[in-house]
């Protein structure tokens, strides 16, 4: 009889442990239903709002040398990429449309990576952009790049507007072009 009476008095605390858990649970899912993901988030640079740094460098298709200053007047997407980034990968289909659909010229940056496996790369998604080696990581210090896929939009002025970590996408893009457009730049 003991065990039995014992039993009745444990329900009502595994009742109260079990509501417990629930309320937790659920209060952590309000918690991630309201947070953005990260791909979603602009995210702060010393960079912004001042004139890019240069970023030349030889192109990954040829011998030319290619330079941000060449894309002077348009807004420009500058992406760090490498083939070896899984993320990248994640993305690189949204910036090969960005680059043949939008107003907004994109300029690739080979991260850490070879020309070979980077064109290979580039090619499985019809990417087709001008695109500037950084076999030093020069450019990418100078950018503050980590990591890929990292990438800054800036101003037909030269102008810094954003730096988006982490894989984006067309609709991004297009938001911050918009709101840089409503802004003045």
């Amino acid at each position: 009889m003991r065990s039995v009476s014992g039993a009745i008095r444990q329900r009502p605390v595994l009742a109260t442990v079990g509501v417990l858990i629930l309320a937790i649970v659920a209060y952590f899912a309000v918690i991630a239903a309201q947070t953005k993901p990260a791909v979603d988030q602009v995210s702060p640079s010393p960079l912004l709002y001042r004139q890019a740094p240069a970023l030349s460098g030889e192109s990954l298709y040829s011998t030319k040398t290619l330079s941000l200053s060449q894309f002077r007047g348009h807004f420009v997407l500058v992406n760090y990429f490498a083939s070896w980034c899984s993320s990248c990968a994640t993305e690189e289909s949204q910036i090969a449309a960005l680059a043949h659909t939008s107003t907004v010229q994109v300029l690739g940056v080979d991260y850490d990576d070879s020309p070979g496996p980077a064109r290979h790369f580039l090619s499985l998604y019809h990417a087709h952009f001008p695109v500037l080696q950084d076999p030093s990581g020069t450019n990418s210090l100078r950018w503050g790049v980590s990591a890929p896929p990292e990438s800054f939009l800036v101003a037909p002025n030269g102008v810094v507007l954003a730096k988006v970590v982490g894989p984006t996408t067309v609709r991004i893009i297009d938001a911050l072009v918009t709101l840089a457009k409503e802004k003045g730049y």
